[in-house]
């Protein structure tokens, strides 16, 4: 998929549910998962990958986003930090076919829809801005 087609991809799902106009809560409650703090309006977000492992996302009281997996035993790692600066929880998008290959998705401090990306091999890009409005 060219950059351009997945930008345009991210800007309509970020619209479409609803990223762009979330906003980071005036006295966030906190919650707890496995010992990780995180700002419970954001939620727990939670992608499951083809051979029946899981990752997990939260935004945590520093804003930015942790995550932790399970292996194939089902046994999960620690929480490590993807940094960023948030105020919205993690939606997911699948930008091809490959269903190991994912962007996360959330709205920076700016105001504007910021994503990373997860290749097929467990690799992440960094930080990126979709630019907006997409002009195709």
């Amino acid at each position: 998929m060219s950059i351009r087609k997945l930008k345009a991809v991210v800007v309509a799902a970020a619209v479409a549910a609803g990223v762009a106009v979330s906003s980071a809560p005036a006295q966030a409650s906190v919650c707890s998962s496995a010992g990780r703090e995180y700002i419970c309006e954001y939620q727990v977000a939670t992608y499951n990958l083809p051979n029946n492992t899981k990752q997990k996302f939260v935004v945590g009281t520093d804003y930015a986003v942790w995550t932790r997996w399970t292996d194939t035993n089902n046994v999960w790692g620690p929480w490590i930090s993807m940094g960023g600066n948030v105020r919205s929880g993690v939606s997911f998008l699948t930008p091809t076919s490959d269903p190991w290959n994912f962007l996360i998705i959330a709205m920076g401090t700016d105001n504007n829809t910021w994503g990373r990306e997860r290749d097929h091999n467990g690799n992440w890009s960094a930080w990126f801005k979709p630019s907006l409005p997409f002009n195709g």
